[in-house]
């Protein structure tokens, strides 16, 4: 997309940057110069489109792709001066970025603060990159529309910069300017006279007929507030998201027929919470393009209100939702920085709502929220030290706050859902009993849930999620019977769940989990029916990716399944059916390692290339194989020191052992079987020994426990 101009500006100056780009935007070309060449090229009826977007800046030391494309497609740049825009790296950084690629004449200036030509530095209004002297040295003094009132005010600075941007002389449109003022004056005149007769007979039809309006937009919101509010929960509770979806669909058509000029405080709330849950359900669906959008404008909406009333307690409470969602949803992409820039933006809204009443429990929640978001974060960007230590506390919290109110399931599902994280993280360093213990307690949470709220779906999902990462665990410490009991109790619960509602994608992946991990489990105890198990999952979750193509989590099933496939193929003697399944988990894989090298794709990828090699050496290629295995050791070595991470253990043994560094491949053997583990596939020197099967992907590493709020 082309924009007239890209607006640069520190955050002190927003509501600067607003008023401009309402002017710009509205600002009509006089008709002598519409279709006249301008220095710039033909001069048409508006100015066009103008870039404004703060909240797409990112916290790394760059500026994100948003920003560059928008610079790239930009005619000009318009740079608004003041000490704060001195001060923003952001704002040097853009308008370096637009010098750099070669329109350095075309960046113009609107000062709104500070002194350009005086001497006191901490007035400077110019930003450093702006001063920079030109390519023969000489020292460059930008030319600038003031629009402070001591210089050439708003309405001269503001005709300044239009010229500048056509291309025209400043005399040209200031004189067209005060021509229009005079014939609004008189025509202003005329019709005032007019108007004061007409006046008094409306006033009398106006009032009945404001009344009336207001009685029939109170009647709609009524009306629609009952939709998102009663019938809505009511939907929610049975599960029924194709219903929830059209109840929404037909709330944003409401909105959209609204006149913003007619919306109270009242509507704009109702609207922000309402577009809040419309942003649930299509995230549910695996939309995360309408998700995203519903999310963002329910931030606008509550930043608005938050801003007329900075006091009250429910509107910051609103905000810090939409700041919650947009965070989560780029967590489930995999845009970690963006995460982490919303994410702690709630944290600090959180904080702040817990300040202003101490007695509110909600409120208080909200901080246990917002730090359990940042420390799943942690765990996904590799620090599950970090993850770990405040999993615990959080924990501790809650086991003290069910303890005074022991019949609340949401602080029950809560509790149980910190347990999950524990448990996770548990395992992954190895301690699997700890493991399983903290797994256990997700399950009994869910259980009692179900328990004392039979007609809530959503507990019939999380019950579910936790019997799938109870299972892992339990094959991981070679507890067989236990684990087929855990997937027993899952299988027909994930098979119902995804049969009533086909259109939540939640659903269908959490049955395309549930056959994943019974083929695994098929296969490694030598019983039949693992490849039909791993055919109908693959199937699934292939449905899945395409319902939501942006889902981190998805993209790591299926990539485990057609990995799950290749082992399959090489207990059956089948190298090139094995070949063929390792290439289609490496056309997932290789793209988002690229993008995002987290510790799950480290694993995964891993994994694949050991089954990679094994099928090279079945079909008697001894260089691959070798070449393979190199790669999984190199792999599992890098950045981790003399003390790998238990979760590298398993597939770092067999690639030394193949590679010939058997008494590397012992020493980490031990610390496997200290902590209990029995392997997925028999140890390449014991082709007799135990079998279990999970493969060394880890439980959350297959992305079952599916977080909505902690």
């Amino acid at each position: 997309m082309r924009f007239r101009a890209f607006l640069s500006y520190s955050h002190a100056d927003a509501a600067w940057a607003r008023w401009l780009l309402r002017r710009l935007e509205t600002y009509r070309v006089p008709s002598h110069l519409v279709g006249t060449q301008g220095t710039h090229g033909v001069i048409g009826r508006r100015l066009g489109s103008f870039f404004l977007d703060r909240d797409e800046l990112p916290t790394a030391g760059d500026l994100g792709e948003t920003i560059h494309e928008a610079l790239a497609g930009s005619d000009a740049l318009v740079v608004l001066c003041s000490p704060a825009a001195v001060a923003s790296r952001w704002v040097n950084a853009e308008i370096e970025a637009f010098q750099d690629s070669g329109r350095g004449d075309r960046v113009l200036c609107f000062v709104v603060g500070g002194d350009p030509g005086g001497a006191d530095p901490a007035q400077a209004c110019f930003p450093p990159t702006l001063l920079r002297p030109a390519a023969g040295g000489a020292a460059h003094e930008p030319l600038a529309a003031d629009a402070r009132p001591e210089g050439d005010g708003r309405q001269r600075a503001f005709l300044k910069l239009v010229a500048g941007l056509l291309g025209v002389g400043y005399d040209a449109l200031a004189q067209r300017e005060a021509q229009r003022r005079m014939r609004r004056m008189a025509i202003v005149s005329v019709a005032s006279v007019a108007g004061m007769a007409l006046a008094l007979g409306l006033a009398a039809t106006a009032y009945v007929a404001r009344n009336d309006a207001q009685r029939r937009q109170a009647q709609a919101e009524d009306i629609v507030g009952f939709m998102l509010g009663d019938l809505r929960a009511k939907l929610a509770t049975v599960g029924r998201l194709d219903l929830m979806r059209a109840v929404d669909d037909k709330a944003t058509g409401y909105f959209a027929a609204l006149d913003p000029r007619d919306m109270s405080d009242r509507t704009l709330e109702e609207q922000a919470r309402s577009l809040t849950g419309i942003g649930e359900v299509r995230l549910e669906g695996g939309d995360h393009d309408a998700a995203m959008a519903a999310f963002r404008e329910a931030h606008a909406r509550s930043t608005l209100l938050h801003e007329r009333a900075p006091a009250s307690g429910q509107r910051l409470f609103d905000l810090a939702q939409a700041e919650f969602w947009i965070g989560y949803v780029a967590l489930q992409q995999g845009r970690y920085a963006d995460a982490g820039t919303w994410l702690r933006r709630y944290r600090d809204s959180a904080e702040r709502l817990a300040a202003m009443d101490r007695d509110n429990f909600d409120w208080q929640r909200e901080v246990a929220y917002a730090h359990h978001n940042l420390a799943v974060l942690d765990e996904a960007q590799g620090r599950p030290a970090e993850a770990e230590r405040a999993l615990g506390q959080e924990l501790a919290l809650y086991r003290g706050w069910l303890r005074a109110r022991p019949h609340d399931t949401a602080l029950r599902d809560e509790a149980a859902n910190v347990a999950s994280w524990l448990g996770t993280l548990s395992d992954r360093r190895g301690a699997l009993a700890q493991a399983e213990a903290f797994l256990a307690e997700h399950v009994d949470g869910m259980r009692r849930n179900m328990a004392d709220e039979p007609e809530v779906a959503e507990w019939r999902v999380q019950h579910v999620d936790a019997l799938l990462l109870l299972a892992q665990v339990q094959t991981r410490r070679g507890r067989w019977e236990e684990a087929h009991a855990s997937l027993a109790l899952a299988s027909p619960r994930a098979a119902a769940l995804a049969r009533q509602d086909p259109g939540n994608n939640r659903w269908q992946v959490t049955l395309g989990v549930t056959r994943l991990l019974q083929a695994r489990l098929q296969e490694a105890a030598g019983k039949p029916g693992a490849d039909a198990l791993a055919a109908e999952a693959r199937a699934i979750l292939s449905r899945a990716r395409q319902a939501e193509p942006e889902s981190d989590r998805v993209l790591h099933l299926l990539a485990a399944t057609h990995s799950l496939q290749a082992q399959l193929a090489l207990g059956r003697g089948d190298a090139t059916a094995a070949r063929a399944h390792v290439r289609d988990a490496a056309a997932l894989l290789a793209p988002a390692w690229r993008g995002e090298r987290s510790e799950r794709l480290r694993l995964l990828l891993a994994y694949n290339l050991d089954l990679s090699a094994e099928a090279a050496s079945m079909a008697s290629d001894t260089d691959a194989a070798r070449a393979g295995w190199q790669q999984v050791r190199d792999l599992l070595t890098a950045d981790a020191g003399d003390a790998p991470p238990f979760d590298r253990l398993d597939l770092l043994v067999r690639s030394l052992h193949h590679l010939g560094f058997d008494d590397q491949a012992r020493a980490y053997m031990q610390r496997l079987e200290a902590a209990g583990y029995v392997p997925s596939r028999p140890w390449p020197s014991d082709a007799g020994g135990r079998l279990s099967p999970l493969a060394p992907d880890g439980p959350h590493a297959a992305g079952v426990r599916h977080d909505q709020r902690q």
